[in-house]
């Protein structure tokens, strides 16, 4: 039988902890580098439900709804018989007026505007009524072309804006493809 005396215990329960101890602060290291690659990696921005409001006939509207949707985005693709009497109710500007509308909690989203540009609006929550892409601009969200000749594509650069109820506007976001 062999005696273990009091003081070799002693050590040995304290080298197990520093040992245990060492360990989880490499272990808990690690795991907090590992939630600050993600952070980097991923937004982690809280958007509720989409609701969409379009035309049956749109097809660049769909498209628009389908690259939310691929980027993890929940959406109501509602179908309205005319889009223009939802742009009255939630007092989008003339000017700033596309060929669909979105309701994203109390925002308005107007036209083919990037999930980019969406991403911004609520990390940043400002006191505005919404953000529009003015027209229809080739390479927006929804209006990419692809062409099986070339592949360098001749996509515009676009402006965001946001809108007050008011109908005061200012550049919300500025987008080079």
């Amino acid at each position: 039988m062999v005696l273990i005396s009091f003081a070799s215990k002693k050590i040995f329960t304290k080298r197990s902890f520093l040992n245990t101890l060492f360990f989880s602060g490499i272990l808990f290291a690690n795991s907090i580098n590992a939630n600050k690659s993600i952070a980097l990696t991923k937004e982690n921005i809280d958007i509720p439900k989409i609701v969409s409001y379009r035309s049956a006939s749109c097809g660049c509207c769909k498209k628009w709804i389908n690259h939310l949707r691929d980027s993890g985005f929940q959406v109501i693709d509602k179908i309205v018989e005319d889009v223009s009497v939802i742009k009255t109710q939630y007092q989008i500007p003339n000017n700033l007026r596309s060929c669909h509308s979105a309701q994203i909690a109390n925002y308005m989203i107007e036209g083919h505007v990037p999930i980019e540009s969406i991403n911004k609006l609520f990390r940043e929550k400002p006191n505005i009524n919404g953000i529009a892409v003015p027209g229809m601009p080739l390479g927006s969200p929804g209006m990419e072309m692809h062409s099986h000749e070339s592949h360098s594509h001749d996509y515009e650069n676009y402006k965001v804006v946001s809108f007050s109820k008011t109908g005061e506007t200012k550049i919300f976001d500025k987008i080079s493809p």
